[in-house]
């Protein structure tokens, strides 16, 4: 239930921001996908701010990164997906 609440809530931010976003883990060397929205845009992905042992990344153009990585840390905020 959790993580679809938290789906619909990346699902906002990239409909408003016009982009597709999504958050990874890093296992090892590796970034493993965890959860996202938004439609391919076919364009490069860059990594906008780290959690903890997550990530976020965004593909699209014309983008306020920094409103975007402070939209996505509020979804963490009530929930413990910061691992150590």
């Amino acid at each position: 239930m959790e993580k679809e609440i938290f789906t619909s809530e990346l699902s906002s931010i990239a409909k408003r921001y016009n982009i597709r976003v999504w958050i990874a883990e890093k296992m090892g060397r590796r970034w493993s996908y965890v959860v996202g929205a938004g439609k391919e845009l076919f364009l490069p992905s860059r990594m906008i701010a780290k959690i903890g042992k997550y990530a976020i990344f965004v593909e699209g153009e014309n983008f306020d990164r920094e409103m975007i990585a402070a939209s996505v840390r509020k979804l963490f905020e009530p929930r413990d997906f910061q691992g150590n």
